[in-house]
């Protein structure tokens, strides 16, 4: 039997470390597979997905910037892939391809592990409504949480979104806070499980924190997708909340996957040392 290929999709794909977890989980398995990153431009992805499946890729991942404009490849959307317009995962079943996304299936497990909260019946503050927070909190909605606070930049966006998932998922009751709405955005921290920062400020430690301090007062529960370090976590923690970086999201959205590409339950202890492995690899570069 042929080894099976898996893959990134990204511009630029050099920084990810998703080979590093998926490969341990196939030798962990005794899977005949490798794992590449795959650059593609922008411009080139259209031409670029047709080869892949002409070359037996057996599926991908896919990051910045094609997780949207990779839709117009793909036969069939899961249910969540649909309402997010977001695809992260992609499996090539005989020449037709099927996207998922699981990043919010990754958040969902890292605030689990981090904090002991549910989804279901749960209430959220999404800090920042770009791509990610967009995957995230349809996959919430879908999944049973009671509330959806959205504090945005531009109040235009957040309302955009909470319009698509009011529409896409009755019963979810979505809000959005102005972003200077000091009170207002107080007490939505107070009525939350987790506070979640969605932003990209924090991926330079010269960043300024992108959520006031103030507001961290009360110790809420506060989860930062960036998976490295940032100022956000250690002056959270100084001040007494309970913290967890990206990594956790970024383990369990590969290993659910991992699982859609291979049938198989993904070998979590494995990945998640692989993982900090490499993250620890390129802190030191």
């Amino acid at each position: 039997m042929a080894t099976l290929k898996y893959g990134i999709v990204g511009w630029p794909a050099s920084y990810s470390v998703s080979p590093a977890m998926q490969e341990a989980a196939f030798v962990q398995l005794g899977i005949d597979a490798t794992y590449e990153r795959l650059p593609v431009e922008a411009e080139a992805l259209t031409s670029r997905i047709p080869a892949l499946v002409a070359s037996g890729y057996a599926g991908w991942n896919v990051t910045v910037p094609h997780k949207q404009t990779i839709i117009g490849c793909i036969e069939t959307l899961d249910p969540s892939a649909a309402v997010a317009g977001s695809v992260n995962t992609v499996v090539n079943r005989g020449g037709s391809l099927t996207g998922f996304s699981t990043d919010g299936y990754g958040l969902e497990q890292a605030i689990a592990e981090a904090f002991g909260a549910a989804v279901v019946g749960g209430t959220f503050l999404f800090w920042g409504t770009g791509g990610a927070a967009r995957a995230a909190a349809v996959h919430f909605a879908l999944h049973g949480a009671a509330r959806l606070y959205f504090v945005n930049r531009t109040r235009s966006r957040a309302e955009q979104l909470a319009a698509d998932l009011a529409a896409a998922v009755p019963g979810v009751c979505t809000i959005v806070v102005d972003r200077s709405a000091d009170g207002a955005i107080a007490e939505a921290i107070q009525q939350s499980n987790v506070i979640i920062q969605c932003t990209s400020m924090g991926l330079s430690m010269d960043d300024a924190v992108s959520i006031p301090l103030s507001y961290l007062d009360c110790q809420p529960d506060v989860y930062d997708m960036i998976y490295l370090p940032t100022r956000l976590i250690t002056e959270a923690a100084a001040r007494g909340c309970r913290v967890a970086d990206g990594r956790g999201m970024l383990l369990h959205q590969g290993a659910r996957a991992f699982e859609i590409w291979t049938g198989q339950p993904a070998p979590i202890s494995c990945m998640r040392a692989a993982l900090d492995r490499e993250l620890a690899t390129s802190a030191r570069k």
